[in-house]
This record gives structure tokens, sequence and C-alpha cells, in this order.
């Protein structure tokens, strides 16, 4: 449905877009990560036609859209602010666009009332946007973009603003209103948590590149790049040096911490200087060694935080490194400060990379 090739887009001197390529497949909820001012809001508008590339072709549905201006092209686009017209009430709000082309009214009644029902705003078609609050508000925005039959619909961070309990709300409802309409979403987020729940896929964009393509566990589970893998949740790092490597299986040491184990398909020369990436609640926190698991590290707990059904350990190896492990509230194997553990891990939940 969306086909990038090779964008560049700069402001002045400074690159915002470096040969971004992508494919989005019709139907597919796709959503852009990436820490503020790292482009995503300027593809977008690319994308609408709100500015053009410096180099580099847009197709939507295997049309070249280069040339075509913004209310040529099969985009519905929904900004962080979504500015309803304060004059109009919530039916006329959404009226707006098919009464632009020359909708019949009957026809425009009869999808309104079809997408006020999809939305959960049935009761306050005669709204005014005054008397609305985040949420309904938003829903109207929907609604509004929906209505044009966009091929593709454009979501610049929609639930920023509103509390967390409502994103929560929404993002469902979001979800819900995709499937229903069969609308391909491109939705970008600086959220984590929300690009994760959303997207069919996904992809993190840092440096003016897309740095990896695929499905959230994909990239939360397979990291290709050091970024990826910190960006996505939390993440321990441990500098360590290649013992060996035989077959898929690297060992590491960690000087006075002992060794690790970790799989890995790249060749890695002895006495390569590498970092180990590993997630706090993929490690557990074990009494004294045991003879079965890959990884056993000795440390001492430092500190303990408690979040309700999880606690988390910060544990000081015996070479001064710090892991935070994660793991759920058990009141059999609570551990305090002070208390010597073991930190139990696999090794094929070690990520290696060179930084």
């Amino acid at each position: 449905m969306v086909r990038l090739e090779g964008i560049f887009k700069s402001f002045g001197a400074r690159a915002v877009l470096e040969d971004c390529s992508l494919t989005i497949e019709e139907g597919e909820r796709f959503v852009l990560l990436g820490r503020s001012g790292c482009g995503k809001t300027t593809l977008l508008r690319l994308i609408a036609g709100f500015d053009q590339p410096d180099r580099g072709r847009i197709t939507i549905d295997g049309q070249d859209v280069g040339a075509l201006p913004i209310e040529q092209r099969p985009v519905g686009f929904i900004f962080q602010r979504h500015a309803l017209f304060p004059h109009m009430n919530v039916y006329d709000n959404i009226a707006v666009g098919p009464r632009v082309r020359g909708i019949p009214e009957s026809d425009i009644e009869s999808q309104i009332n079809e997408l006020l029902e999809v939305t959960r705003l049935t009761e306050l078609g005669d709204a005014w946007p005054g008397q609305l609050s985040g949420g309904e508000s938003q829903r109207v925005a929907l609604a509004r973009a929906v209505i044009n039959k966009p091929k593709v619909l454009l979501l610049d961070e929609p639930l920023s603003a509103l509390d967390e309990s409502l994103r929560q709300n929404l993002r469902e409802e979001l979800m819900d209103i995709q499937r229903a309409f069969g609308i391909t979403f491109l939705f970008v987020t600086h959220d984590q948590e929300e690009a994760m729940s959303l997207a069919d896929r996904m992809s993190i964009l840092e440096g003016g590149s897309f740095l990896q393509v695929g499905t959230p566990q994909a990239l939360y589970d397979q990291p290709a790049d050091p970024f990826t893998a910190s960006f996505l949740g939390k993440i321990n790092r441990l500098p360590g040096t290649v013992l060996r490597h035989t077959g898929n299986r690297v060992t590491l040491s960690l000087g006075e911490a002992g060794t690790l184990t970790a799989l890995s398909d790249t060749s890695h020369e002895i006495n390569t200087q590498l970092h180990c990436y590993l997630r706090p609640e993929r490690l557990v926190l074990l009494e004294r060694e045991r003879k079965e698991g890959a990884n056993q590290l000795a440390g001492q707990v430092m500190k303990k935080l408690f979040f309700g059904n999880r606690i988390q350990y910060r544990v000081q190896l015996n070479n001064q490194c710090i892991l935070n492990v994660q793991m759920p509230h058990d009141e059999r194997s609570v551990w305090n400060s002070g208390d010597a553990v073991v930190i139990g891990f696999d090794e094929k939940d070690v990520y290696l990379f060179e930084h």
C-alpha cells in the first residue's frame, strides 16, 4: 500500500532522513517509533504531501504521488492536536470532507451514523467540541478522517496529550476501528509500550534511517543493533572479552565476575571486546549455584524496589558491575539488601554487540 524508496530530506545543512526505504502492506498497522526530533513527523508530512523529499520516491497503492498535491493524495492525517472546528457540532465536524466533495446529504448521514456507532459517539452528534473529553475529541477526529475513506491513515502521536488510562482504552478502540474499516494505519509515537501494543509491524527511526523492521516481538527478542536493544524496554550491559568461539557458542570473560556463554552466528575473534546485553526480566535470582543452567554469576543484592506484582533487584557482581533483575513478586523467595545471590540466565537471552 505504501512504498518509500531512498527518501532523503534535509533542512539546511541538517539531514533529517537519509536513504529511507520501507514497504507497508495493505490493511497493516505499521508503527514508527523514535525519539523526539528523529524525523518521524517529517516522514508523515512527506507522505501526505505537506513537504517534498529532496530525493526518493513515494508510491501509494502503486501510484507515484510525488507530483500530486495534498488534496489529491489518498491519505488521511490525524495530528497530535485534533483541531476540531469549535463552531461546528460533532456531526458537522465529521461531515466537512464529504460535503466539500459534494456527497449527497442522505449518504453523508448514513455514513456518519455508522461512524458514530463504531466510535461510540452516538449520543454526542449534537455536542460541541468544548463539551467533549479528550478521548471523545480524539474519536471525533478519527471519524472525520475515516469518513473520507483514505487508503492510508497517518497518525502523528494522536494519544500523547491524554492521560495513561485513557490512552490504553483508546489504543484498543483504534485497533477495533482499524480492523472494522480495513484502512492501512501508519502510526507515529515515541512511546515504546504504545508502539508494541498497536503494531502488526514496526520500525525504529534513528539517525535518519530505519534501524530494524519487523514484528514487535521480533524487535524485542531479536534486536539487530544496540540502539534497538536499549530503546525497547529495559536492558543491562556488561563488558566482556571473547575467550573462544565454537560453532555458534561464544564464551566471554567478565573479569572477576567470571564467564558467560552466548549464542551468535557472527564470527568473533579471540580477545575481541564486546558488550553483553541482558533484559532484567530474563534473569532469575538463586540462593546458590545449580548444576543446570548455562550462565550463573555470583553477586550481592544492593537494593530492592517493590512494584506490586514485581520486584526489581539491583545486584552487584564481583567485578563491581550492577545488574537489574526483575522478578515476579513471590513471598517465598524474596531477597534483601546484603544477601549473597546467584544470577541465572540462558545463553540465548544474551545479545552481543560491539558497543
